[in-house]
């Protein structure tokens, strides 16, 4: 708290010492992601795109690193509007909204091109309903952060039977604990900002994440090996407060939405290039890349997923229907 506090102050000072423009409305925007790392120029794009629009009239303070909090104290700060802004995996949004849920399936996409379609079709309209009448979040914009990987400290495990009884890094997000327990492993919850010190330390033994986020977090510094296991597809959303938006002129809420739908589509289009080549990066970085022995059988282990998902909430159903139907 006193953290944020100082933060807030020195934010109060720069605006004091005529830092920016004094007479702009401001918006903060606060994540968990590395100082420019993928996240934060994600963030940057928005915040460029907004004084572009705006004429510098309202401008985007990014807090990165999770200086204002972890991912998910930043996304419950977005709701309790103590913060405008956060870039947001969709699958921290669960307790808000249990039928988010259904993006995060295993094995539930098949593509970027999927991915996108549904983004522009019925299900990314769904997302944006169900989170406002659920939640005090207003999405923006929804990017793909590309298919997830088993990772590992040390020797490469490619067979499902390898799982048994390994502690591995779980988000602080109930699907993956599920996941991992149905994999017959030890879900141990670390928060993202914690995980390259996890690896160091050897808290777990592995993790599962992105290729792009992987790289983005040095991961290769502290672990050997991966399996292109693709489980399943990160979704994050680029979201602010809905009061804070109700509260902006017409003139800025345009502004505030084209900017999200321009960083979003740039997110995507980022991770689209960079996990094209992001195994031959960590292949240069000393990290060892296999394919999973039979990636039917990893499917067929996280199936149960789908079944208790999908019962979780009333929405879920439509929620996977809709995924399924952009296919």
């Amino acid at each position: 708290m006193m953290k944020t506090l100082r933060l807030l102050g020195l934010a109060a000072l720069g605006a004091w010492l005529g830092i920016g423009n004094a007479g702009a409305e401001t918006l903060r925007l606060a994540h968990h992601h590395t100082v420019g790392g993928q996240l934060d120029r994600t963030a940057q794009v928005f915040a460029d795109e907004i004084g572009a629009l705006t004429g510098g009239e309202l401008e985007v303070q990014i807090f990165p690193a999770a200086q204002l909090g972890q991912q998910n104290e930043a996304y419950e700060q977005l709701n309790l509007g103590v913060i405008d802004m956060t870039l947001s995996p969709t699958g921290l949004m669960d307790k808000k909204y249990p039928a988010v849920r259904a993006a995060n399936l295993p094995f539930i996409w098949q593509s970027f091109e999927h991915f996108e379609r549904a983004v522009g079709g019925d299900w990314g309209e769904a997302m944006v309903e169900g989170l406002l009448g659920n939640s005090n979040t207003r999405l923006l914009g929804l990017a793909g952060l590309g298919f997830r990987d088993m990772i590992f400290r040390g020797e490469p495990v490619t067979e499902v039977a390898g799982m048994e009884g390994l502690k591995m890094r779980a988000p602080e997000a109930h699907l993956w604990i599920r996941m991992f327990e149905l994999l017959g492993a030890r879900p141990t919850p670390v928060t993202w900002g914690e995980v390259y010190t996890a690896m160091q330390t050897g808290v777990a033994a592995g993790l599962e994440s992105p290729p792009v986020a992987a790289l983005d977090m040095k991961f290769d510094e502290v672990t050997h090996s991966v399996v292109l296991t693709q489980h399943m597809f990160e979704t994050m959303g680029i979201c602010i407060n809905k009061n804070r938006f109700d509260q902006l002129s017409p003139e800025f809420q345009d502004a505030v939405v084209q900017a999200g739908a321009k960083a979003a589509q740039y997110l995507t289009d980022d991770t689209k290039a960079g996990s094209a080549k992001a195994y031959d990066e960590m292949k240069a970085k000393g990290m060892e890349v296999h394919e999973p022995a039979d990636r039917e059988a990893w499917a067929d282990a996280m199936r149960p997923l789908w079944d208790e998902v999908v019962a979780e909430h009333p929405d879920t159903p439509k929620m996977v229907e809709l995924i399924l139907a952009a296919r």
